[in-house]
């Protein structure tokens, strides 16, 4: 189950990373194509992906490891959301000739 959990991430850390690879290349390009949707789709794709884990650990460990795992994926998620965000927006600042804060 471990290999399962570290999979599951490392394949999220993966998705989210290209999303914003995607929305900075826009950003620095000056493109108005995808406007946050890459993010916002990785996000959806990766906590729906995310009930599937917890779905999983709860089938194999049972419900008191399921709550540990379901705490640490919202956490990881949350974490992800906010750090890509923050990256994107000193991505744009930057773009437009702002200094970063």
């Amino acid at each position: 189950m471990f290999q399962f959990l570290a999979l599951y991430l490392l394949l999220s850390l993966a998705v989210l990373m290209g999303a914003a690879e995607v929305e900075r290349r826009a950003i620095v390009a000056r493109r108005l194509g995808p406007n946050g949707r890459a993010m916002l789709l990785a996000l959806a794709a990766s906590a729906i992906a995310a009930l599937g884990v917890t779905a999983a650990t709860a089938y194999e460990w049972g419900w008191i490891n399921m709550l540990h795992v379901l705490g640490g994926l919202i956490v990881y998620h949350g974490v992800m959301g906010i750090f890509l965000v923050h990256g994107l927006q000193e991505v744009s600042a930057r773009a437009a000739g702002h200094g970063t804060s």
